[in-house]
């Protein structure tokens, strides 16, 4: 793989091959925070616990904010994962009340219109959007109270059934963040990857947890069938090794 020097970063000694197999999504995480963090005390919300959203939810605890952090999460082995690394809320997306569920647990109100889905009234400060597809911004949208932020850092495909109106009605701040940048961090301006290196190599983040799979290369079908079907294998990062 051809690549300018200026792209190369080398890696202390302090970080495993299996974190560093994990540097690029948690400094995507870190970029969608450090742009504009959660304040001390608020609610955040997290749509989506697969690799993105964890890494989310290691991200603001390893920078040390002080905020309340709700997970929304589709699978049983991907919640207990958010539970693990330190989520004081966490709730699967299934069942037939869920949504009201997730507004008790947000200390928001859900309103039956006379036409259309149920409203939400209330819900997080700041929201999260970890998937990228039409319901989960739906409910990124819905879950975010009266001016508050929401941020999309999922990516699958371009969406086509979103309810925007929560946009303007509710007045909400909604951006996106697409991968990494530089970020202000301790007094300088430095690359998202270098960030993510120092907090690996000081022991503040530890990912491996998030790595599920290993093959070797001559493997590859097994390791994309065992990506592809999560909700059998538990998976959450597959690489193959040597």
């Amino acid at each position: 793989m051809v690549a300018h020097r200026s792209q190369i970063l080398r890696l202390p000694a302090e970080v495993s091959d299996v974190n560093a197999v994990m540097i690029d999504p948690f400094a995507t995480a870190l970029h969608g925070i450090m742009r504009d963090p959660p304040q001390k005390g608020q609610t955040v919300l997290i749509v989506g616990a697969g690799v993105i959203g964890i890494c989310v939810l290691i991200a603001l605890r390893t920078l040390g904010i002080e905020a309340r952090v709700v997970v929304l999460a589709k699978h049983p082995f991907q919640a207990e994962l958010a539970v693990q690394y330190g989520a004081d809320e966490v709730l699967l997306n299934s069942g037939a009340d869920w949504d009201r569920q997730l507004a008790d647990i947000l200390g928001a109100k859900v309103l039956k219109p006379i036409f259309g889905s149920p409203v939400i009234q209330g819900g997080a400060d700041v929201v999260y959007e970890c998937v990228g597809r039409d319901q989960s911004i739906n409910d990124a949208l819905r879950f975010a109270k009266s001016k508050g932020k929401v941020n999309l850092l999922g990516v699958a495909s371009i969406p086509r059934k979103v309810d925007w109106t929560p946009i303007w009605l509710n007045e909400l701040e909604v951006k996106g963040s697409f991968a990494c940048s530089t970020e202000e961090y301790r007094g300088e301006r430095r690359r998202t990857y270098d960030v993510a290196i120092d907090l690996l190599r000081s022991g503040k983040a530890d990912l491996t947890a998030l790595v599920t799979h290993r093959f070797p290369l001559d493997q590859y079908r097994d390791a994309l069938a065992t990506a592809a079907g999560k909700r059998k294998t538990k998976a959450v990062k597959v690489v193959f090794e040597p």
